[in-house]
């Protein structure tokens, strides 16, 4: 039964990667209209405009809550086995990946005249996304510490990545247009690792 548990939760992390990647199509490759043009109250399906009024929305929230769940699921297979530090940082890693789909659905659930719902999700999501980030460091070190290379450097690279990028942009450097693929593409690497990890799994997992 948990092995099934486990098999299902990486295939939801390798869902997450797909919504992600479809997430940060540039809008130009959708068909017009696009944003910019005439305000369009019901844009037509697979349109510019309703890929970033509603589709890129759903899709990031979904990888969210995949994402979420396939942590949880790593975490109930490894917890017995992780030190009480790891598991520390893991339960930090999991409620901010929890509370980061609340400030993502405050954000993408706010109209355009509710600013106040719009700057509290920011807030929420930046918040939360810094303890998941320090979470997935720690939870990452503690798989490397005990030999796990693979779990340790999916977990603990795009925290690291995501730092790097922030600092390379308060120094004043210009990210090129792909800076979001730049944290997407590490943060699809992760679920890919986990959700194949998970897939695998071990005889212990049988029980």
């Amino acid at each position: 039964m948990n092995r099934r548990l486990y098999r299902i939760a990486g295939l939801l992390l390798g869902l997450s990667v797909a919504c992600l990647l479809v997430a940060v199509v540039p809008l130009q490759f959708w068909p017009a209209p696009r944003p910019g043009d005439s305000y369009v109250f019901s844009p037509p399906r697979f349109s510019a405009i309703w890929a970033q009024r509603t589709l890129i929305p759903a899709l990031v929230v979904t990888a969210n809550v995949f994402v979420t769940l396939g942590l949880g699921a790593l975490f109930r297979r490894d917890s017995d086995a992780m030190s009480r530090l790891q598991g520390a940082f893991a339960l930090a890693a999991l409620f901010g990946t929890g509370v980061c789909v609340l400030g993502t659905l405050l954000v993408t659930t706010a109209g355009p005249n509710d600013l106040g719902s719009e700057l509290t999700g920011i807030l929420v999501w930046a918040l939360a996304s810094l303890l998941a980030a320090a979470g997935l460091l720690g939870w990452g070190l503690g798989y490397l510490q005990s030999g796990n290379r693979r779990l340790g450097a999916a977990l603990a690279g795009p925290p690291l990545l995501a730092a790097g990028l922030i600092a390379v942009s308060l120094a004043g450097v210009a990210l090129p247009v792909g800076g979001r693929l730049a944290l997407v593409v590490p943060a699809s690497a992760m679920a890919l690792a986990v959700g194949s990890d998970l897939w695998v799994g071990t005889d212990a997992d049988e029980g």
